[in-house]
């Protein structure tokens, strides 16, 4: 008899599956391969229900196989394929030092909005396919997809400069996350979801930077997924294999908080978590520096024009505002009177990011520590400067899509050309440059970007670029000098003040040999290593024992220390 069911073929009409309203009946039609004119084959699934449950039997319809059908979706599009191209554009264009191709980039990503477009078709007959709708962004690939397309710097332009048409006002990063939400829903409540998996999709879509409603919505769903394991008593605590970007076990993972941040519309880019995450890719770790060149090795096997790409060895293509030898201040911000803020060594950008977010006036971490150290940031304008263009692609992207372009920017210059560009042709006050991103050394205890020594060759923050830096700043301008390597900050503390003019900053809340332990800080190899040989401790009243920026200012790197419990030392010197 089972047999016999399963060679049923029903033969339906399309005019009797959707009605033609929203969507036309052309549009439909091509979403789905048809082995037949205008038909679509199923088989009828008969299922019989145990006694114990019940008795009886159930039926429902299933799409037959079709070998045409398989045959014609190998050469669809597939979204995440098509963001992991996008995203290996930029990398093989910043490793080869030429020019991203703009318009084979915005073609890439008009092929994933038609893509969405068929998707989203297919959910029309959702209940009559089950397993096909949204089949290839299954679990947390549509969260990748959105990270990946924010790496590559993809803005959501809803109106194509190429093609036009109604696929075109897909709103990608939208339509992902309710991919993203819709598989939350299909599968969060399962036992196979881990918890750890629930976070890796909201992880990724707050790395990409995505906001609004629709992302709010995911969040909510998450929150449900997660309290209903806490509440059932799985134990989502058990330690388990890692994945390719794990490092951590759920030991270390407090879900209560994650879900009342999540509850509370508090969770995105600037929680410790997302900038935990962006900063191992940020730092092009291992696995992650693998990720990247397979994305790389992906595009330029697949998707790039050789012919077009020998003819396009170029330099990386700076923005038009941002000429060889000068800014043209006046198209770079919308007000360039207002003070700059100048982030020299931004990484990923997330500080300017952040500190261009806020609203109000936010003072440092303690007011009476320090009255005069306090900043109207939403009056200043950010410049972010990094050689890293896929962190640069990243930043701009993100700053797009905030629509915080009229007074925040980010350019590919090195730290000493910027800073020369801005001295005496910046209209406006230059008041907090940060000359040095930070590193964390790794778990072995050597990281191959940290220099060997402060002194190094290879160490950004000289002697000439603390000059430039005093020469730019106002006459109340600050300078903050913050890394987590020991001997660094006192190299980069001294050189500003011994041999550039700078004066130190005072706190009442510092570092003393005294109150290191209770910081709780693990103190890293490098820096015993630097004071068995006698070096400098950076402790006393020139050195805060608290953070100089609010939450939203801080750096991924930053977090990062946090996590491990490794300190973070800061300084703070003026122009005398």
């Amino acid at each position: 008899m089972k047999y016999l069911i399963d060679d049923i073929r029903v033969a339906i009409p399309w005019s009797l599956i959707i009605q033609s309203t929203n969507s036309t009946l052309n549009e439909v039609e091509s979403a789905l391969p048809q082995s037949q004119d205008n038909l679509l084959e199923f088989k009828v699934v008969i299922t019989d229900i145990p006694r114990s449950d019940g008795g009886g039997s159930k039926w429902e319809l299933k799409p037959n196989d079709n070998p045409a059908a398989s045959k014609h979706a190998q050469k669809e599009d597939n979204i995440l394929q098509l963001a992991h191209a996008a995203l290996g554009m930029v990398v093989s264009a910043s490793e080869r030092g030429i020019n991203v191709n703009e318009h084979e980039l915005c073609l890439l990503i008009n092929r994933a909005k038609e893509r969405l477009k068929v998707l989203n078709a297919r959910k029309a007959i959702a209940s009559l396919l089950p397993g096909r709708t949204g089949s290839e962004l299954h679990g947390r690939k549509a969260a990748d997809a959105a990270l990946w397309f924010a790496f590559a710097g993809v803005v959501d332009n809803t109106n194509s400069n190429i093609t036009s048409g109604e696929a075109f006002a897909v709103n990608l990063y939208d339509e992902l996350v309710s991919i993203a939400k819709e598989e939350l829903l299909r599968f969060g409540a399962k036992n196979s979801c881990r918890a750890k998996d629930i976070l890796h999709i909201i992880e990724r879509i707050a790395m990409s930077g995505s906001t609004g409603p629709v992302v709010q919505s995911l969040y909510d769903v998450a929150a449900d997924c997660l309290e209903a394991k806490i509440n059932e008593g799985v134990n989502i605590r058990k330690l388990e294999k890692f994945d390719d970007f794990e490092e951590e076990d759920d030991n270390h993972i407090d879900y209560n908080s994650i879900i009342k941040l999540l509850r509370t519309s508090s969770f995105g880019l600037h929680n410790n978590r997302p900038l935990l995450s962006l900063w191992r890719f940020s730092t092009r770790q291992r696995k992650q520096n693998l990720f990247f060149q397979n994305a790389a090795r992906h595009y330029d096997g697949n998707f790039r024009d050789c012919s077009e790409a020998k003819s396009n060895l170029s330099p990386p293509k700076r923005n038009s505002c941002f000429k060889d030898n000068q800014y043209e201040w006046s198209s770079v911000f919308e007000d360039p009177t207002r003070p700059l803020v100048v982030d020299i060594g931004c990484g990923m950008g997330v500080s300017l990011l952040g500190l261009a977010c806020q609203e109000t006036v936010c003072d440092a971490e303690d007011d009476s520590d320090m009255p005069d150290v306090s900043f109207e940031w939403e009056k200043c304008n950010f410049l972010g400067v990094d050689l890293n263009q896929i962190g640069i692609r990243y930043a701009n992207g993100v700053c797009r899509r905030w629509g915080l372009t009229n007074r925040l920017k980010y350019v590919v210059d090195s730290a000493e050309v910027c800073l020369s560009k801005i001295r005496g042709s910046y209209p406006g006050k230059v008041d907090f440059p940060t000359p040095f991103r930070l590193q964390k050394a790794s778990g072995k205890g050597y990281n191959s970007q940290l220099p060997q020594d402060a002194a190094s060759d290879g160490f950004m923050v000289t002697e000439n670029l603390l000059s430039e830096i005093h020469g730019a700043l106002s006459i109340k301008g600050k300078l903050l000098i913050q890394s987590n390597c020991e001997d660094v900050a006192v190299f980069m503390m001294n050189t500003a003040v011994k041999q550039i003019g700078f004066k130190p900053w005072t706190f009442s809340q510092t570092v003393t040999t005294s109150n290191i332990g209770e910081l709780g800080w693990n103190v890293p190899k490098r820096a015993l290593d630097w004071r068995k040989q006698g070096g400098e401790m950076a402790i006393g009243s020139y050195w805060s024992s608290m953070p100089l920026l609010p939450p939203m200012g801080r750096t991924e790197t930053e977090v990062a220390c946090m996590f491990d419990g490794k300190p973070v030392h800061r300084c703070l010197v003026v122009p005398m």
